[in-house]
């Protein structure tokens, strides 16, 4: 009987919109706090550590410590963030499995782009970063530092990101097959 090795990769790349989503944040938040006491406890940043639980004092400073107004995309800022990493993916060689910008978030499964999440999701953010402040006219930070990485191994955990990713509530901008998409679901080709 062959073996049959399931060699399929990609990367579930999610980031935050700046200032949607502070540390302190009570839906939980992955960020380091300071408590009233002045205590300082580092995040866990190992895959499957659990969230920080809601804190009133470190959501407060963070809100005080921000050097911009908080972001929230409507669908033409998203559509020119959406645009400039489809043609960022092209340009490398990438396959974007799908995407879906949200008002505060993006979630992009990608593939062809090696194992290392970091430098791919910082191009990602890097370029449409710069497009929205080509297309507002300004330069001001559009993102969070940093971000959720995921590696996904294999068929069944990449068609679970995709209809992760396909399921997303209040989108207002999706890709498919490295392609911005009006049908969804996509018909993948």
């Amino acid at each position: 009987m062959p073996i049959i090795i399931d060699d399929a990769f990609a990367l579930l790349i999610t980031w935050t919109t700046y200032g949607t989503w502070l540390p302190g944040d009570p839906r939980g938040h992955a960020s380091n706090i300071i408590d009233e006491d002045r205590r300082y406890e580092r995040r866990r940043g190992e895959f499957g550590a659990p969230y920080g639980s809601g804190d009133s004092h470190t959501l407060a400073r963070a809100s005080r410590l921000q050097n911009d107004s908080t972001v929230w995309l409507d669908r033409e800022s998203a559509a020119v963030a959406a645009k400039a990493i489809v043609e960022a993916c092209r340009e490398r060689g990438w396959r974007i499995r799908r995407a879906a910008l949200m008002a505060n978030h993006a979630h992009v499964l990608i593939e062809d782009c090696g194992t290392d999440a970091g430098p791919v999701r910082r191009i990602l953010k890097g370029v449409s970063q710069a497009k929205l402040s080509d297309h507002a006219g300004i330069n001001r930070r559009w993102f969070t530092r940093g971000g959720s990485d995921r590696r996904k191994r294999g068929a069944n955990a990449i068609a679970t990101a995709m209809r992760y990713v396909e399921n997303q509530k209040g989108f207002l901008v999706r890709v498919a097959e490295t392609a911005i998409v009006e049908e969804w679901p996509p018909r993948d080709a």
